[in-house]
């Protein structure tokens, strides 16, 4: 009876640990993909750019990205603004069809400005670079087994704060 009872434990614990380990969550991935970025704040603009997100650990990769937004013509000035992120992604849910992450890093923003120069006896335009902190989160879509549509909701404190909502496909590597 003993063996019995030692046995059927067994097969429970083992049915157990393979019912867990199937709702384990994944490991990430190495991705590459653009975006389409939308911004509010400091900077009022549309943008497209490029992503990649490098894995570090089972939960963790490094996301760096570059957007360009389009540029704005005022009349007798124009401006454009350019991005690079140097983001880090935590994913604390990694489910299913969704994948959840958090995220942090540095933003450096460059903004030119150009004059017509009409009647100007100074520079025609000019160009400042500042840095900024990166706060917010996303979400991949992994409906595919290479592509993964993404949205993310960044907020950036810096000289530049602005507020970006973006969205892309991801291509796993």
């Amino acid at each position: 009876m003993k063996k019995v009872f030692i046995t059927a434990l067994f097969a429970c614990l083992a049915m157990l640990l393979a019912n867990t380990s199937s709702y384990a969550q994944q490991s990430t991935k190495n991705r590459l993909g653009f975006l389409l970025g939308l911004a509010s704040g400091d900077i009022d603009q549309v943008g497209i750019g490029g992503i990649g997100e490098f894995k570090v650990s089972k939960k963790v990769t490094i996301s760096p990205q570059l957007l360009f937004y389009f540029p704005e013509d005022h009349g007798n000035w124009r401006h454009s603004f350019m991005e690079i992120n140097f983001n880090a992604n935590y994913y604390f849910y990694n489910k299913d069809i969704f994948e959840f992450y958090g995220l942090g890093g540095l933003n450096f923003t460059r903004f030119h400005w150009e004059w017509d120069g009409a009647g100007r006896n100074d520079d025609d335009g000019d160009s400042d670079m500042e840095v900024g902190l990166n706060l917010g989160g996303g979400i991949n879509f992994e409906i595919g087994k290479n592509v993964v549509p993404f949205s993310e909701l960044r907020v950036t404190v810096g000289e530049f704060n602005q507020f970006v909502i973006s969205g892309g496909l991801k291509f796993n590597l």
